[in-house]
């Protein structure tokens, strides 16, 4: 059944697309990127850039934001992208009266060239749902690969945090990133976490006092 697919195949044949495009001619490489993947501008709703958010697949070890202070760190110009298919899908779930996971791309323009940040928006309010959409895919091995991270995503949640987004990964020059979003974000950019998952408590700001 395609529903009992892993989301990371998905992944893996999204990325595989995302290499083979071949390019727009006579486009700079940020109009190139969004044409040959189908990409348009888009709005995140208010309660995505408000919301926190945790930059690891399997076993996040922090919870960051919110989302709109990540954007505004990167010190880019960045525009919201969505692809047309995905917004397409998005719509119609909405006819429906259904609230999905749907991917977004931040487009930051930088020296180097565009990066692309792409996340999964979380619809999601409590950590049950968060972890039921992922054993509709993995099965029984959902336990084994999510079942701490839900203990501890419903720790984070009860202590007042909205996770509403997971950043899967980071395109360089057409190349995706293999290292964890969690690990470059920390390394490369300072961003720090707010929330530590493994610990089951905020992360107080360095300097403030009790």
């Amino acid at each position: 059944m395609m529903a009992k697919k892993s989301l990371s195949w998905a992944w893996m044949v999204m990325l595989a697309g995302l290499m083979m495009a071949p390019a727009a001619v006579g486009a700079s490489p940020a109009d190139a990127f969004r044409q040959q993947n189908g990409l348009i501008s888009f709005t995140p709703p208010a309660w995505v850039l408000n919301g926190s958010f945790i930059a690891r697949e399997k076993n996040p070890n922090y919870v960051f934001g919110p989302l709109v202070n990540f954007v505004t760190a990167l010190s880019s110009k960045t525009t919201w992208l969505i692809e047309d298919l995905e917004l397409e899908r998005l719509e119609q779930a909405a006819r429906e009266g259904h609230s999905p996971e749907y991917s977004l791309y931040l487009e930051a323009v930088t020296s180097d060239g565009p990066q692309y940040w792409v996340f999964v928006v979380l619809p999601y309010e409590n950590a049950q749902e968060w972890f039921d959409a992922r054993r509709a895919y993995h099965g029984r091995k959902a336990s084994n690969y999510y079942g701490e991270t839900q203990g501890q995503l419903e720790k984070a949640l009860q202590q007042g945090l909205k996770i509403k987004a997971e950043l899967r990964f980071l395109i360089e020059s057409g190349m995706t990133r293999l290292q964890a979003p969690e690990e470059i974000i920390m390394d490369k950019y300072n961003i720090k976490p707010i929330f530590d998952l493994g610990a089951g408590r905020r992360i107080e700001p360095a300097g403030k006092t009790q």
